[in-house]
């Protein structure tokens, strides 16, 4: 998977995030900064589905094959679209 600007994420590896959408409707988004930030493991990856007219519900990426995907709660739209963008599986 890339980035919009066709960068690897940092954890691109066979053992990397599993980019399974965990139900229909969620799309996957990258934190604008993740390649810059020196959390050790962190990809900066969330599915995200518009619950709202102006949230987001997401969701965590898991890390590698196997981890479920758990709730990251609803988020406003301005806050988190400020700070994330979308990218492509």
């Amino acid at each position: 998977m890339a980035t919009r600007s066709n960068e690897p994420l940092p954890s691109d590896d066979l053992e990397g995030p599993d980019l399974t959408p965990p139900g229909e409707g969620f799309e996957l988004y990258r934190h604008r900064e993740a390649g810059e930030m020196r959390t050790k493991g962190w990809h900066g990856c969330y599915w995200v589905s518009r619950k709202q007219k102006a949230a987001y519900e997401i969701r965590t990426v898991p890390s590698s094959l196997g981890e479920p995907s758990a709730s990251g709660g609803v988020f406003p739209k301005d806050g988190f679209e400020e700070h994330y963008e979308k990218v492509d599986p």
